[in-house]
């Protein structure tokens, strides 16, 4: 029982133990969720700068998955046109066999040739994720169809050595991607660049030689070749180019992360080992109010007399 003499204190008692059980409460959550609290209205001052650090982290992680999936492609690039490196310096070491003396009736260009382009179309009809890397904006088409009706690289031979571009099915529009907030990279390379055109139109000038045991178009084969190489190798080192930008701007976006994420557990986190200290010392303060309320209630006139 309550007495008129004992209940201003009991009043102030009650009122302490209620903010102490609060307090031990919060403490529980903040221990069991490891967060500082579960309401933004509870740090208001610092809620717009969380919501907008969170949104930056957000961004940041789809920046580095757009920066991942394009280097990732480049990567496959770059593999395959070191494949087209290796077998076109292998086939002009080939040529150079061939047109010393009457070679080229001992060596089986015709074969030769036949092979090395299956290798070098498949190279340029590469895929990733069940994308086409050399067809430009077109990933849903291989680039490279030799079998086009209207491909005829042959036709002007022997004499006339022209450019044939008929066996591309993509577009010329280049692969981008939006790897930070104010760049988009166009990137890659697409299979009608001279190029893979000279690398294709030399493979059939090599083929067509061996059938006629033709030095003059073997000769124009290799030299058709060699540029192709030299070109090769610029692409090779345009697709390093973009890489290089890429592993800048996967350093740049993990540098800012970890910002991000280390600004944001400072306002969200909560630190354990304190949050254990200061759940302690309320238990012990709750345990001693519930003491004095009950010793309060205890006392009477005679008691007190």
């Amino acid at each position: 029982m309550i007495r008129v003499s004992s209940y201003a204190q009991n009043q102030v008692l009650q009122a302490n133990m209620a903010s102490t059980q609060a307090k031990v409460s919060e403490r529980t959550v903040q221990i069991s969720s490891g967060k500082v609290t579960q309401e933004y209205t509870n740090i208001a001052l610092q809620s717009l700068e969380l919501v907008n650090l969170q949104r930056d982290n957000t961004r940041t992680t789809q920046f580095e998955r757009n920066t991942q999936s394009t280097q990732t492609r480049l990567e496959i690039m770059e593999t395959n046109l070191s494949t087209a490196t290796e077998r076109i310096t292998k086939l002009l070491a080939d040529l150079i066999n061939g047109l010393n003396g009457s070679n080229i009736q001992e060596i089986p260009f015709e074969q030769f040739a036949q092979g090395y382009r299956s290798e070098l179309t498949a190279v340029f009809n590469a895929q990733h994720e069940g994308r086409y890397l050399f067809s430009g904006s077109l990933t849903d088409t291989a680039p490279v169809n030799l079998n086009d009706p209207a491909y005829t690289p042959q036709a002007g031979l022997p004499g006339t050595f022209t450019p044939d571009f008929d066996y591309y099915q993509g577009d010329n529009v280049k692969l981008s991607n939006r790897i930070d907030q104010d760049t988009t990279l166009a990137y890659g390379i697409t299979a009608d660049d001279p190029t893979v055109e000279k690398i294709l139109r030399g493979l059939s000038y090599v083929e067509y030689a061996g059938l006629n045991d033709d030095t003059t178009v073997l000769q124009e084969a290799y030299n058709v070749l060699q540029t192709a190489l030299d070109g090769v190798t610029a692409m090779r080192s345009q697709i390093g180019a973009q890489l290089s930008v890429l592993d800048s701007t996967k350093k740049n976006h993990a540098d800012y992360k970890t910002y991000v994420q280390n600004t944001i557990s400072g306002i969200e986190d909560v630190d354990i080992a304190e949050s254990t200290s200061k759940l302690a010392f309320d238990q012990v303060q709750l345990q001693a109010s519930y003491i004095s309320i009950s010793r309060i209630n205890e006392i009477t006139l005679l008691n007190y007399v």
